[in-house]
């Protein structure tokens, strides 16, 4: 069943509403920011895309054929093979793939009702942010690709899996519209993702961390520390935090009534939290924070 002609007008109206916004924030940008430019491209093709798929007459909503959807489907399984850099590079036992980081964004999605964005939209948005790595695997700052080439490699897989899904199908339109929207930052639900993205990272951080005996990835937490933009995202951020600082004191606290000192923490020793527990153990005044 396809949207009436006047739905599918005001929903893009709204959308491009939204990107226009952006890139009006944007241009007010000093041109010193060297992420501007990046952002700016991402901003154009997004609008560009938007006007494009107001252009189509709404008979071509039709979803992708059976030989592009199961091409596509059997391209998504790379998802589910390929381990997260990030936590391969630490030496994690049994790394999450991409799909296990997407699957729990998706659900973040879901139940933050309460934030003010299209949910559904933030579904599909989290569902389709990392699909591009289906191709070119997880690309990290530590993998010594250029930021330059990094993009142009996933834009270009972004145009394979488009052409793949049928580039005039809705579904290939909408693909290509989340991704290069959530790229963007261009609207409240792409900022929400976002930080859904850094949250589910340091929360897999925080649960690697207890599994994992001795095992510290306090550089997860620096890295996204103060870059949290949505209230919801900063909550979240906020709770997941204390709960970390709390587990890591309970660890020190022990090990210091054990008198053996901070190095015997099982997750932790070393950080902020835990050095700030051995203090104050040592001062016979530990307490949770």
């Amino acid at each position: 069943m396809f949207h009436s002609l006047p739905f599918r007008v005001s929903h893009l109206a709204s959308r491009a509403s939204k990107c226009l916004a952006c890139i009006s924030r944007l241009q007010s940008l000093s041109l010193k920011n060297l992420k501007f430019d990046r952002r700016t491209q991402y901003i154009v093709s997004f609008r560009r895309s938007i006007v494009q798929e107001m252009s189509l007459p709404v008979s071509s909503g039709s979803q992708p054929n059976p030989s592009g959807a199961i091409d596509f489907l059997l391209l998504l399984q790379q998802l589910k093979l390929t381990k997260r850099t990030g936590w391969v590079r630490k030496n994690v036992n049994g790394p999450e793939s991409i799909a296990d980081h997407m699957y729990r964004m998706s659900m973040m999605a879901l139940i933050a009702t309460d934030s003010g964005v299209d949910v559904t939209r933030c579904i599909k948005m989290a569902l389709v942010h990392d699909v591009a790595e289906a191709i070119v695997g997880d690309i990290t700052p530590h993998c010594g690709v250029s930021d330059e080439d990094k993009h142009q490699r996933e834009r270009a897989a972004m145009r394979r899996i488009k052409e793949m899904l049928g580039p005039e199908t809705a579904a290939g339109r909408e693909v290509e519209s989340l991704w290069l929207e959530y790229e963007a930052a261009a609207s409240p639900e792409a900022l929400l993702v976002k930080d859904f993205d850094k949250l589910e990272m340091i929360l897999t951080a925080h649960q690697y961390e207890q599994a994992q005996t001795g095992l510290l990835l306090e550089e997860f937490f620096t890295s996204t520390a103060g870059r949290f933009k949505t209230d919801t995202g900063k909550a979240w951020a906020a709770e997941l935090v204390a709960r970390r600082c709390k587990a890591q004191d309970d660890a020190v606290s022990k090990a210091a009534v054990e008198d053996k000192g901070p190095e015997a923490a099982v997750s932790g020793a070393g950080s902020e939290c835990a050095g700030e527990s051995w203090k104050r153990a040592r001062s016979s005044d530990v307490h949770s924070e």
